[in-house]
């Protein structure tokens, strides 16, 4: 793995550098490949990069994106990744891009085997995963006290999603981690001190599941790049 830690001031200068950054890589993963997959985060951290990401000029056509994980609610629900993306990245130049949800019409119960089609169908390696990271040390829906995290973390990639029951965070759909790490390029993005030591923590336990994350760190074998600033 080629891990590569930028630190910021600010948030702002962390905002403006990764959408830089996620810009040029999506530009190069569409001259390589054509059509290409953008995995992305939930959650408050991202929504500004969202928000000027979309305003990026690239072929936005060529782009199918992917949530990393799902709150099993309805689409225009408000706690909906789907709903948050809708109307922060699909904006401005980006409104060309496919966006696929993580939310079926079937039971909770079948989910996983639902979703499966769409998820395989995405262009592989994965081109651009960005993750985010929960002061638990979760990524996507890996929730330290998740009944089927140790699942999840290992399933094959003929199983690249998971249903999570965690006591904490309810029902949630997500992609495994073995699926997240196909990629050719992963981001982590976080904000904050208290994350920073979590972060910290996890690269000296790789394999301990109250830090999901740590498996991140020490598995990734595609170049994997840390954007962290104290600033929130």
């Amino acid at each position: 793995m080629k891990l590569h830690e930028q630190i910021y001031q600010t948030h702002r200068e962390l905002i403006e550098s990764l959408t830089l950054q996620l810009a040029d890589h999506l530009r190069g993963a569409i001259e390589h490949h054509g059509n290409i997959s953008f995995v992305v985060s939930g959650g408050n951290t991202p929504k500004p990069l969202y928000k000027q990401l979309s305003q990026q000029h690239l072929a936005w056509d060529h782009v199918t994106i992917c949530p990393s994980d799902e709150r099993w609610v309805a689409t225009d629900h408000d706690d909906s990744n789907y709903k948050m993306l809708k109307n922060t990245l699909l904006q401005n130049a980006a409104d060309k891009a496919s966006l696929l949800s993580l939310k079926s019409d079937q039971a909770f119960s079948d989910a996983a085997m639902s979703l499966t089609p769409a998820v395989q169908a995405l262009s592989k390696p994965l081109n651009i995963v960005l993750l985010g990271m929960g002061d638990d040390g979760h990524i996507a829906s890996l929730f330290p006290d998740a009944n089927e995290l140790e699942h999840a973390l290992s399933a094959p990639l003929s199983e690249p999603v998971s249903t999570i029951q965690s006591e904490s965070k309810g029902a949630r759909v997500t992609l495994t981690l073995p699926t997240l790490l196909n990629a050719e390029h992963i981001f982590l993005l976080f904000t904050g001190n208290e994350k920073w030591h979590v972060y910290k923590k996890a690269k000296e336990s790789p394999s301990s599941l109250s830090l999901p994350i740590g498996h991140l760190l020490h598995k990734a074998t595609c170049p994997l790049t840390v954007c962290w600033s104290p600033d929130v």
